[in-house]
């Protein structure tokens, strides 16, 4: 057919040029073999697609495979992708959030009144009442001490700081109250739930955090040492804790079965996250941060006033007991308060330096040495004092108190350990300084006049006690100097005998803590004519502390001591003894 098809084509064609029949079967013989060829050739390209598509297909089913399984990982993992996107890129996510279990939870997601809510509002008024009452007592009975120790100091710091990040009840309310997370959702979980009870709960609650860390702020900066700082620190800490533990408990079944039940229902209760984009997001951060910078400024100006430690006494007064160390009693009188090296707020103690240079040069000073550690007292101001540089001390050892007056109860001893009895130390105010430290009479523990001291007194020479051959004056009168003033030793007057005897004039002075009855030839230097008056009024007029020096012996009688509480100012009406 394909011969006779080509013949019939070529005769029609007037065109093609004329052949035999052999070279015609020829042609097409050639015609039909590029046609093979071409076909073998086609059909070499259709094995190698079909091999490509068949590999394609494989490479398809492979990665639908893989497709499947993405689908499910994320599927599987959606809430932990979508967290970790909010938290690379800060979009709103649709991750979840669990409800924070405490006792105020209770207030807003039971019925009024049901045994949840019992539960919270029975913690709610315990924790709100131990506050208050501890609160109460600290500003009644506490007050701020005038110094801690270094140690104290870097203690209080870490407690403050501890307080704003382990009680978190406050930034748990401010967060509760600003971003309402959950708040659709807890609506439709918890029949007793209600907008009012949600507000009024996280109020309380964050209430509850503010009053804690205002006790714990109060009992940080009113601690004088480590210890109590701990154990009240620990014990506010607990109280605060408190709506945990009680949600823990009822959980576990220990309030019943209802709060158990909606114990573990607020557990498993998880709602969408839908925090803010930007700054909003950590509002309430800011605020607790706000309120522990506060804190920080108040501890800040407390710890300046202490460094500063104005709140000492400026002034005090001393009467020692001369019983066991009869020169004791000569130490008695005002002491200045002065700073002494360092910083108050780092440990620094002041020191207290006798005023009345006719008197000594003693002061009150605390003792750092390790064998001591408290409050002593040394009659030549060394500086500073160590264990065997001290003449008394408090007998109270490692005092945490700043205050010398603090040590004023307290039992004072010698060196040797033997107490002294009479110690007497007190305030004195600033205004009154002149008065009770100056040169002014003492009369009835008050100033006054020279024109209201008694001008002649006389002595019972028969009354027990004046014995011996020396046939002493019977009547003495103030000594006064040329320019007709009275002369005063130790704020008292002196007074002199009417007449000198055989030894010289006779003298009636105080000297501290008792009066004494001496001639002036045993008090005077032996070129000093004990018969010029102007030799006795310059000895005690003197600044120089001179009465150290005079022997035991130069003193003829002693009174009964006399203590501040009952000091007239004069000998009248005091026993008197052989020295």
């Amino acid at each position: 057919h394909l011969l006779s098809y080509l013949y019939y084509f070529v005769s029609r064609n007037s065109n093609f040029p004329a052949m035999s029949i052999e070279e015609r079967l020829e042609s097409l013989e050639k015609t039909l073999d590029n046609y093979h060829d071409e076909i073998a050739s086609v059909r070499s390209k259709n094995a190698e697609l079909e091999t490509k598509n068949t590999h394609l297909q494989d490479k398809y089913l492979e990665a639908d495979e893989k497709i499947s399984e993405l689908q499910n990982l994320i599927e599987m993992n959606g809430n932990d992708v979508t967290k970790k996107e909010d938290e690379v890129d800060g979009d709103e996510g649709d991750g979840s959030t669990p409800m924070t279990p405490n006792a105020y939870t209770f207030l807003y997601t039971s019925e009024l009144f049901s045994g949840p809510s019992i539960a919270g509002m029975v913690t709610c008024s315990i924790q709100y009442t131990v506050f208050s009452l501890f609160l109460l007592d600290l500003l009644n009975t506490e007050s701020v001490p005038p110094g801690v120790a270094a140690l104290v100091r870097v203690v209080q710091v870490i407690a403050i700081i501890i307080a704003f990040l382990v009680e978190t009840d406050t930034l748990t309310a401010l967060f509760a109250v600003i971003y309402r997370e959950g708040f659709d959702e807890m609506a439709n979980s918890f029949n007793g739930f209600a907008p009012w009870k949600y507000y009024v709960a996280n109020f309380l609650l964050g209430g509850q955090g503010l009053l804690g860390k205002v006790v714990a702020f109060y009992l940080i900066i009113f601690a004088d040492n480590v210890f109590d700082l701990l154990l009240n620190f620990t014990a506010v800490m607990f109280i605060s804790e408190l709506n945990e533990i009680v949600c823990f408990l009822a959980t576990d079944g220990y309030v019943g079965k209802e709060a158990e039940t909606l114990g573990k229902k607020i557990e498993e209760m998880q709602f969408p996250r839908r925090p803010p984009k930007g700054i909003m997001r950590h509002v309430h951060v800011l605020i607790h941060g706000l309120i522990m910078v506060g804190a920080f400024v108040a501890f800040s100006f407390v710890a300046f006033e202490q460094a500063s430690q104005e709140s000492l006494a400026e002034f005090v007064k001393v009467q020692f007991g001369d019983d066991v160390d009869p020169t004791l009693g000569l130490f008695s009188g005002c002491y200045e308060k002065q700073q002494t090296d360092g910083w108050g707020a780092w440990g620094a103690r002041v020191k207290y330096v006798q005023t009345q240079s006719d008197r000594g040069t003693g002061d009150f000073q605390y003792c750092l040495d390790d064998g001591l550690q408290t409050w002593v007292f040394a009659t030549n101001q060394s500086e500073p004092v160590y264990n065997d540089k001290f003449t008394l001390r408090s007998a109270e050892e490692r005092s945490n108190s700043f205050d010398l007056l603090d040590a004023k109860g307290d039992q004072w001893l010698l060196q040797t350990g033997n107490a002294i009895s009479g110690f007497q130390l007190g305030e004195i105010d600033p205004s009154r300084f002149e008065i009770e430290c100056g040169t002014q009479s003492v009369e009835g523990g008050t100033a006054s006049s020279t024109e209201e001291l008694c001008p002649v007194m006389t002595v019972d020479v028969d009354a027990i006690g004046f014995s011996g051959s020396h046939d002493w004056s019977k009547t003495f009168v103030l000594l006064e100097n040329l320019n007709s003033e009275v002369v005063q030793f130790y704020q008292r007057p002196v007074f002199i005998g009417d007449s000198p005897s055989m030894e010289g004039y006779e003298l009636l002075f105080f000297a501290g803590r008792r009066w004494v009855l001496a001639s002036a030839t045993k008090l005077l230097a032996e070129n000093d004519d004990p018969f010029n008056m102007e030799n006795v009024i310059s000895l005690f007029e003197s600044s120089v502390f001179w009465l150290l020096e005079v022997p035991t012996e130069a003193l003829s009688y002693l009174s009964e001591p006399v203590n501040q509480g009952n000091d007239q100012g004069t000998p009248l009406g005091l026993q008197w003894y052989n020295a």
